[in-house]
């Protein structure tokens, strides 16, 4: 089959679960002898830097290789705010007929939601071919405007709720869901140009819910990580039929590798320090605690944030001796730094759909500090590690947490799968690609 692999960023650009994902489908698909390219969105800069195959009013796109891979760069021009909840627009859609009228796809596999990566390409691709079909990966919470999956701003998975518009209200102020409903009833059903996004908070809810609604008209097959999302998929009214659910697989880089002891308890979190991986309530956690030779926080990023709060934070744990900044690293370093790590902290305060972190970690050994809501939660009842839940997005019940946490030469040994025997798995499960 020819086969469209479509996702929000890729390698060497952007690393992360999505990417590390579609990169060894990629790989797997091609050793099973379809032929197979990948989309992503890449900022103009970027595009620029690379070969570029096309140039009109909407769209900036390029084609480079990685890995062998052939990839699709596309800088979407010109961006109105409307397009970005509705992630669709006649004139975008026509340039993506444009761009793709001398390909021909059978399949093209969904693994993001996007304004580039959106019902444009899709509206393109079934002009071109009306046969083609369509899988979605639900990787991130697309179905959610606010993309946490959480509700009303108390961190809860989330219930079926009324008022889409004070819900994301809610989250973006801080304010109780009961007082912003009020005010979202006052809001304009039609679109502003004028007026700041909150006045048009309703108009673009609205279009992001029907966006979602429309993805799941279009969509043949579903594939999902978690029961808690396959769950969430029935409640939208998704037939359970095409639905395929299988639990990640990792890379064979974090299997077999020998613990690497370490005189200190070690605390590690990797992931990007942002608002929604609960990197404010694990550094006021971490710096409740006194400082000691006993223990140490490590961490897979850079002490750089855009958000003055997080800032505040990081320039606080320069002044501690316990707390390590590693940076950005690779899958093979980060398999390295697992192994020296006593503990895995997931403080997420989102609905995390299955964090590779998580399987990542316990197949190196170690064990695992998460919060308490979404993939998190599932994910450690799965492995039987409940113990190391906290409240997600309590500071101190994580200080608690991490407090009471014992370091232990005795590692349980779980079950984690491959990303080989995870496609494997979800590929006999398929409809369209068995």
């Amino acid at each position: 089959m020819n086969i469209l692999l479509a996702t929000h960023n890729f390698y060497p650009y952007y690393q992360g679960g999505t990417e590390v994902y579609v990169l060894h489908l990629a790989k797997h698909l091609l050793g099973l002898g379809h032929h197979v390219q990948i989309i992503s969105a890449l900022d103009e800069v970027h595009v620029q830097s690379n070969d570029m195959i096309y140039n009109d009013a909407n769209i900036l796109i390029c084609q480079y290789l990685y890995e062998g891979i052939s990839i699709y760069g596309v800088f979407t021009k010109s961006v109105q705010t409307p397009h970005i909840y509705s992630r669709n627009s006649k004139e975008y859609a026509d340039s993506y007929v444009d761009f793709f009228k001398f390909k021909d796809y059978d399949l093209l596999h969904l693994n993001g939601f996007t304004i580039t990566i959106g019902l444009d390409i899709i509206f393109a691709l079934k002009t071109l071919n009306p046969n083609l079909k369509l899988i979605t990966s639900y990787h991130t919470a697309i179905s959610d405007p606010k993309e946490t999956l959480t509700f009303g701003n108390t961190l809860m998975e989330k219930p079926q709720y009324t008022n889409h518009t004070a819900d994301v209200l809610s989250y973006r102020f801080k304010l109780p869901y009961g007082v912003i409903k009020s005010f979202a009833a006052l809001l304009p059903n039609t679109y502003l140009k004028k007026l700041p996004a909150i006045f048009n908070m309703k108009y673009l809810v609205k279009h992001s819910i029907e966006s979602f609604e429309k993805l799941v008209d279009l969509t043949d097959e579903w594939w999902v990580y978690s029961d808690g999302i396959k769950n969430h998929l029935l409640d939208l009214g998704v037939k359970e039929t095409i639905i395929k659910k299988e639990r990640h697989g990792i890379t064979p880089i974090f299997f077999q590798k020998e613990r690497i002891h370490n005189t200190k308890k070690i605390h590690l979190f990797s992931g990007r320090p942002v608002a929604i991986k609960g990197i404010k309530t694990l550094l006021k956690a971490w710096l409740l605690l006194k400082e000691d030779n006993q223990s140490e926080l490590w961490l897979t990023a850079s002490p750089i944030s855009n958000d003055k709060k997080i800032q505040e934070l990081i320039d606080q744990t320069k002044l501690r001796n316990d707390i390590k900044w590693l940076r950005e690293v690779n899958q093979a370093q980060l398999a390295e730094i697992y192994c020296k790590a006593d503990f895995v902290i997931v403080p997420s305060e989102c609905y995390e759909i299955g964090p590779l972190v998580i399987h990542e970690a316990i197949a190196c050994g170690c064990q695992i500090i998460a919060s308490n809501i979404g993939g998190c939660k599932e994910l450690l009842n799965h492995y039987n590690m409940t113990e190391g839940l906290f409240i997600a997005g309590n500071s101190i019940d994580l200080s608690r947490k991490i407090i009471g946490s014992k370091k232990s030469s005795n590692t349980t040994k779980h079950k984690v799968s491959s990303f080989t025997e995870h496609f494997e798995n979800l590929i006999t499960k398929s409809t369209f690609y068995a």
